[in-house]
Order: C-alpha cells, then structure tokens, then sequence
C-alpha cells in the first residue's frame, strides 16, 4: 500500500463513527424535501421560531423581544418561590443532553450555553402564552398585543407552535410549567392548558381530550396526534394491511350514492372510527378551515419520519382522498352533516386531500376491512338494481302511483286470461 492510500484509509476511519447518526430518542425532525415540493410553507413557521432548527432567521426575530418580555413578565410575577431564573436555568441545562437526544440531527449549530438559553426562552413563551389565552389575565395583558386582543397573530401563532420542525420537548415544557405554577390557586394543567389553545384549529368537531398517557407526549405536535387517535378505537372496521398485501381502491361518494348506500353522520367525538354495515357508511364530521392543511402535512409528516408510530391518520387522508374526487361529493357529505366545509369553495374542499397526501409511503393501511366491505357491497347487482329502480321510479309520488296502475293492470289483465281459459274448460 503506498503513502495515498494509506493517507485516504486514515482519513476515512478518522471519519467513522460507532455511535449511530440518529438517536433512537428522536421525535423532532426536519420534514423530507419529497413533502414539501408541493408547498414548502406548510411546515416553516411565518411568526415565531420555537426550538433550534429555525432559531436565528431573520424573519422571525421580532417574536424574540415578545419572548424576552414575556419571561420578565413571568418572573416579576413569580408564582412560586422556584420562580427564580437560576433556578429555572439550573433545570434546563440539566435537561440539555436528552433535550438534544430529541432532534433528528447531531449537529445543531448551537452550544450548550445557547442551546440552553433557546430552550428556557421558547418553552417560557409558550407556557406563558397558554396561559394568557387560558383566560388567566396578568397585569400586563393590556399591553400585550398578542393575547389581549384577538387578531391576525392568533391563527398563525397556532399553527407555527404545531409545526413538526418547530418543536422543543414536552419535558421541558413540563419542567418549567412545574416550577411557575402556583400552588394557591386552581390552575389548568398543560395539557389542558394546550389543548384549549389548539381547540379552534383541530379537525373535530368537538374540543379534543386527553384521554391518552401524558408521560409518553414527546411534543406538542405529538400531543395534538394523541389527542385525535387515542379516542378512536381500533375496532374490526381498522383492518390493518399487511406488508405486500393489496389493499382495494373504493368508489367515490357519488358512485356509492347510485348504488344505493347512504352516508351518516358519525360520533363527533371518534373521528377517524369510520364503519359500514347493511349499506350505510358512518363517518365522524369533519371541520375543514384555512389551517387544516397545514395540520394534517404536519401530523402526516409526523408518522412518516418516527417509525414507531402508527400510520393512523395517513390510513385515514389516504381513505377520504378516495371517496372525495369531486364537488359533487363534497356537497353530498355537506347535507348529511359529515363534511363542514370552511374553504371558500367545494373545488377547493374536494382536492383538499389530494393536496394533503404527497409523496408519502403507507406500509400499514387501517381500512382494508372497510373497503373491503364496501367493495362486495357495491359490486353486488341486486343492489345496484334496488337502487336503480328506486331512482327511476320511485323517485316521485307520481312515478310511484304510474308503477303501482301498471302492477295492477298487468294483474287484472293475467286474471281476466286465467278466468277466459278456465270458462272454455
């Protein structure tokens, strides 16, 4: 082996590594560039930078002077003895390294001095923040543009603090709720405190609850994923498919409707429990607004990258995005109830989950039973004769009267032959 190549060889076991480039404790990441060709917006923050992969853009510092004010607010209010920014500095640096353990990325361009500094900042807003627009008023909140009054900033400060890349750990938030809450009065917890700050953005029609086991939250964006499946159950609707199993493509609503299956209008309270028997669909209602996009890409975005999750609701974009292909169908699930469409058209609501899934991969599909279902159900002909001949005529008291003198005729006319053969006999 001459000097090059023992030169080369050195340089590249200087460069392996025997620790594995992503911690198995990663629950933050940078979106995939395959999910955000389509719009890239959907998953950067417009307002505010929370956590280290946005930390320093350029337009986004103006919310650092809000975060700064808003932990000298918190601190000259202290709550508690604990309240005390030692103390709060203290407990976040000894969080530092499983902090860090949670971002899909070793090299995050911060020491542990910032990196430190980043998280008692983002996660004391956020707190605070929660709290404001918890209805808990502060001395302060007539001069804080932010919570005191409802404007432009509510909306995108919603969707900025569920952006997957724009996430700190739910520890830290925990930690620092912990040592700011005040012992002397009855506050929310910070799941509640969350969810109700999220409430007017999420995809139920009712407020979400935390029926699930807080300690395993990773983060707020996981928070509101736990929110929406833990209260749908997995049942014999949620067949799950298999590795390399075929899973059937179901008709549109309005090809189900000619066949005769009605669509009803769910539990609100289990949106993604979707079930079919004797030719009727259940579909929980579903509220689509300006933000519902960007939720879903993010929530979806969530389970592509952490493989330990269940691909729940990219099972149920996937499922809707089949039965949904056109205005028609939007309207049909309008007047049931199911589809409480806030976008400014039905077009826009009928390619809503077209543009939602994109570019993602489903290696576990949960309505294979259901579509299953619906399949046998509608290539059954008598079904599509019943339905036929209730459309066509029995559409009308007209058509049905029309049908019902012809019966009767037919009937007379075969008595009137049966009683002339039998007096020939």
């Amino acid at each position: 082996m001459d000097v090059d190549e023992v030169v080369l060889a050195s340089s590249i076991e200087a460069k392996l590594s025997p620790e594995p480039p992503l911690s198995t404790r990663a629950s933050i990441f940078r979106v995939p560039h395959v999910f955000c060709r389509q719009n890239e917006g959907a998953f950067a923050p417009n307002l505010v930078s929370i956590g280290p992969f946005h930390h320093g853009y350029e337009n986004l510092k103006n919310m650092e002077e809000f975060k700064l004010w808003y932990l000298h607010g918190l601190l000259h209010r202290a709550p508690t003895s604990q309240t005390n920014l030692r103390i709060l500095t203290r407990a976040i640096w000894q969080l530092e390294e499983r902090a860090r353990e949670c971002y899909a990325e070793q090299l995050i361009g911060l020491d542990k001095y910032e990196f430190v500094e980043m998280l008692l900042l983002d996660g004391c807003f956020i707190i605070e923040l929660f709290r404001k627009k918890g209805q808990l008023r502060y001395d302060d909140d007539d001069e804080d543009l932010i919570s005191s009054t409802p404007n432009w900033m509510d909306s995108y400060l919603r969707v900025d603090l569920m952006l997957l890349e724009n996430q700190i750990p739910w520890f830290v938030l925990e930690c620092l709720f912990d040592l700011t809450v005040s012992p002397l009065q009855r506050s929310p917890s910070l799941v509640e405190l969350a969810l109700g700050f999220f409430d007017t953005m999420m995809p139920m029609t009712v407020p979400a609850k935390s029926s699930f086991r807080v300690d395993e939250t990773k983060h707020l964006l996981h928070l509101l994923w736990n929110s929406i499946i833990s209260v749908s159950s997995t049942d014999v609707e949620l067949t799950i498919l298999e590795k390399n199993e075929y899973w059937e493509v179901i008709p549109s609503v309005t090809d189900l409707v000619e066949v005769g299956i009605k669509f009803k209008k769910g539990n609100p309270k289990e949106i993604l429990n979707i079930r079919f028997k004797d030719g009727v669909m259940e579909i929980p209602p579903l509220l689509i607004q300006g933000s519902t996009e960007r939720l879903f890409r993010n929530l979806i975005a969530y389970e592509q990258c952490c493989y330990l999750l269940p691909s729940r609701i990219t099972s149920y974009v996937v499922f809707l995005d089949r039965l949904i292909n056109s205005s028609k169908d939007v309207h049909l699930l309008g007047v049931e109830g199911i589809l409480e469409n806030w976008l400014s058209t039905e077009e826009d609501a009928s390619l809503f989950f077209s543009r939602v899934w994109n570019g993602g991969t489903l290696h576990k599909f949960y309505y294979v039973g259901l579509c299953h279902k619906v399949n046998t159900y509608y290539g059954t002909s008598w079904h599509k004769w019943r339905a036929t001949l209730k459309r066509d005529y029995f559409n009308n008291p007209w058509t049905i009267i029309s049908v019902f003198a012809g019966i009767v005729l037919l009937l007379l006319t075969f008595l009137q032959t049966l009683f002339s053969i039998l007096s020939y006999h």
